[in-house]
């Protein structure tokens, strides 16, 4: 069983070295790890270097979290691979995380084929609930898997990020690649409700566990409205119009659960913060989609292409490695 490593990054040189530094620790290590740098500056750069053994693909801009996942599975599976481990850069598998999982495959294989297994994630020195979920097809309302299921030894579920969920390369296939026009947040969401709309179940297993190392002002409710709750706000609109039976009902609860986030959230009433609230609502039920809006932020547009494995869309030297392998 080859299982090839994705690992996504921008300008987190210091959570990107832990993530590594972890990986080469797996008792049961990655086949082969593949880093998507997504317009970082010198000192990713730096760290990516003193690591021998990588695969470093570099697209020439920031395409997300959605188009850098797409771009490393495109790869991963051009290259050949049974299994595709998606981890971000601030997410640092345990020593036994990788093993656990592959471990978890026989048991929810004995049901169905997974599309994919989903370890725990703890935050703050806990088990994060909203990283797994349930899913309601016919409203798109969601919730957290319970506690007293992360006592099991597998568990189904719905959705989970792509915080070391590890994909089958046969789904993948099948299914397709992260949706890269959602950027960034619940592109998680809509590919692992693609992936059981077409069959492939999901599952959770709780004894395999990856610690996702954000700090306390990384959560949504922290604040100041940014760019991060136009996405979240926007995209959640627009899966659940995509998957969910009934797309009027199920978008309006994403609507009346994005407004409870800016309420909830600290700077909810600076200036323009509405402008960005009131953007993501009207994108969401249009249905566009990108990056965010540069004139939201008061920045320059970011030109990023979209992902794909081309000579133009990899530095030279990871072009020649690429050819190599």
């Amino acid at each position: 069983m080859r299982i090839v490593t994705v690992v996504v990054t921008r300008d987190r040189p210091q959570l990107l070295q832990q993530v590594l530094a972890a990986l080469q620790s797996q008792q049961r290590p990655p086949d082969h790890v593949v880093v998507v740098d997504n317009g970082s500056g010198p000192e990713t750069g730096a760290v990516l270097a003193r690591c021998p053994g990588l695969e470093v693909l570099r697209p020439g801009g920031n395409l997300g979290g959605a188009g850098g996942f797409a771009l490393g599975m495109r790869h991963a599976l051009a290259g050949g691979c049974d299994w595709i481990w998606l981890l971000d850069d601030d997410a640092v598998p345990r020593p036994d995380t990788l093993e656990r999982l592959t471990e978890a495959l026989a048991q929810a294989g004995s049901v169905a084929a997974p599309g994919a297994v989903a370890p725990a994630v703890f935050e703050f020195g806990a088990v994060a609930l909203a990283h797994r979920r349930r899913y309601a097809l016919l409203s798109g309302i969601e919730r957290a898997v319970a506690p007293a299921d992360y006592c099991r030894a597998a568990v189904a579920v719905d959705t989970a990020s792509f915080v070391g969920l590890l994909v089958s390369a046969r789904a993948a296939a099948a299914c397709g690649l992260p949706d890269a026009a959602l950027f960034l947040s619940y592109d998680d969401t809509e590919y692992c409700l693609r992936l059981g709309r077409a069959g492939w179940p999901l599952w959770l297993a709780p004894g395999s566990v990856v610690d996702h190392l954000r700090a306390p002002a990384g959560r949504m409710r922290a604040g100041p409205i940014s760019a991060r709750h136009y996405y979240n706000l926007r995209n959640r609109i627009v899966v659940a119009r995509r998957h969910a039976r009934l797309p009027l009902l199920a978008g309006s609860v994403a609507t009346l659960t994005g407004l409870g986030l800016w309420l909830g959230c600290r700077g909810r009433f600076r200036k323009g913060a509405w402008r960005i609230v009131r953007r993501a609502l009207a994108d969401g039920w249009a249905g566009r989609l990108g990056p965010c809006p540069a004139f939201l932020e008061g920045r320059p547009a970011e030109a990023a292409p979209l992902p794909g494995a081309s000579r133009q869309g990899l530095a030279k030297d990871d072009w020649r490695r690429h050819e190599g392998r």
